[in-house]
């Protein structure tokens, strides 16, 4: 995909500097929509992405609904059903950050606030494309595809030293 139509986000309770700048997450989800899968391959054609930032409670609200899990998570992604060509062929889907929660993880990984973003950035558009982790093996082909999209934009291993639930 060479293009992106990014809508952003975010609740009032969401301080503007605990989020990535427009450019910084535009930049992370074209790196993950470098990937062709059967749901992008155009590589020319043009995708749209609603991304928002939302509080804990939001967060939580989203999870329980769609996930059955009752507590904030830090990313959560909500591909379009693929419809015939001629309607919005070109609306991945959307994605859904709490930032409460990526600082706080990031501060516990010992990771860059930015660094975080942008691997849960391209993992979140990865699930817009179809890829998930429910299966081992699944996880196995998603995490090694971050860890390389990633290295690309310079940014280390996110799995290392990080205990897998």
């Amino acid at each position: 995909m060479s293009g992106l139509y990014l809508r952003l986000s975010a609740d009032d309770s969401v301080e503007p500097a605990s989020i990535p700048s427009r450019n910084q997450a535009r930049t992370a989800i074209l790196q993950a929509l470098t990937v062709a899968t059967p749901r992008s391959p155009d590589a020319g054609r043009m995708a749209e992405i609603s991304l928002a930032f939302v509080s804990n409670a939001e967060i939580t609200r989203l999870n329980a609904h769609y996930r059955q899990q009752e507590k904030p998570t830090n990313c959560l992604s909500f591909p379009q059903d693929p419809l015939p060509p001629v309607f919005r062929r070109d609306l991945l889907g959307d994605i859904v950050i709490a930032p409460a929660v990526v600082l706080q993880e990031a501060a516990e990984q010992g990771k860059t606030l930015l660094n975080h973003y942008r691997h849960l950035l391209i993992h979140s558009a990865l699930h817009l494309l179809g890829y998930d982790h429910v299966e081992d093996h699944e996880a196995q082909i998603m995490e090694q595809l971050e860890i390389r999209l990633l290295a690309e934009m310079g940014v280390a291993d996110p799995y290392l030293n990080q205990i897998h639930e």
